[in-house]
């Protein structure tokens, strides 16, 4: 695998670059996901639709849920909640559209609270996307009316990416930094590197390092070290 620089590849027919100013690769993986987003961006036929105008998004975590709720951040000017207050309760009596990114973890979930912030989303015609780690039916909650309004919302799954996925996205992302390898090589970290989109953009932004830092072409020892880093990363 020496003289690893080679040549810039060309994404497979099977992937579509989603534009946003991150850009995001579509696939199997996720393409039922953002379907729902694109649709949940028109809240109004989305309610009609499904009646209720709340959309659960889980999956395991680097699936790409949180770059999911930007892009639909993006579309709708929607507003992250980090933690529930009183000052977003006066905001969806506004109509406005909101994101509460991995519910799941949130400390504190005043589950009464919750249950009022989606009386406001309803009453006022707004919005609001939610995003778990795991599916909504597995995190208890004990206030009845709370998991009532739950099952009333749409839910939808995003996977981890696959190896097709995590290949398009460090094509692009080497292609960002002007580093070209050649397809065995490519192939090579794709089978050794960590499932998730995170532990891609992290290694591509090791090496495009190392390598401004060596000034000198990117051979194997140099892939094999930046994957062992990636690797133990949480």
């Amino acid at each position: 695998m020496n003289g690893i620089l080679n040549r810039q590849l060309a994404l497979p027919l099977s992937f579509r670059i989603v534009n946003d100013h991150n850009n995001f690769i579509l696939n199997n993986t996720n393409k039922i996901a953002l379907s729902l987003i694109d649709e949940f961006a028109n809240i109004k036929n989305f309610s009609r639709k499904y009646n209720f105008p709340v959309l659960i998004l889980h999956g395991p975590s680097r699936s790409g849920k949180t770059h999911l709720a930007h892009i639909y951040k993006q579309i709708t000017k929607a507003e992250f909640i980090n933690k529930l207050s009183s000052f977003y309760l006066k905001k969806a009596k506004l109509g406005q559209s909101f994101i509460i990114d991995n519910l799941d973890k949130l400390e504190d979930l005043n589950e009464e609270f919750l249950f009022y912030f989606f009386n406001e989303i309803l009453l006022n015609s707004g919005s609001l996307l939610i995003t778990t780690t795991k599916p909504i039916n597995n995190i208890r909650f004990n206030l009845q009316d709370l998991r009532s309004r739950i099952n009333s919302c749409i839910s939808t799954k995003i996977d981890l990416p696959d190896d097709e996925i995590l290949y398009a996205i460090l094509i692009k992302e080497l292609d960002d930094k002007k580093l070209f390898l050649n397809d065995k090589a490519c192939i090579y970290i794709i089978k050794r590197i960590k499932r998730s989109y995170k532990s891609v953009l992290n290694f591509v932004k090791y090496l495009d390092r190392i390598s401004l830092e060596e000034k000198k072409g990117i051979n194997l020892k140099q892939i094999k070290d930046v994957l062992n880093i990636v690797n133990l990363e949480v």
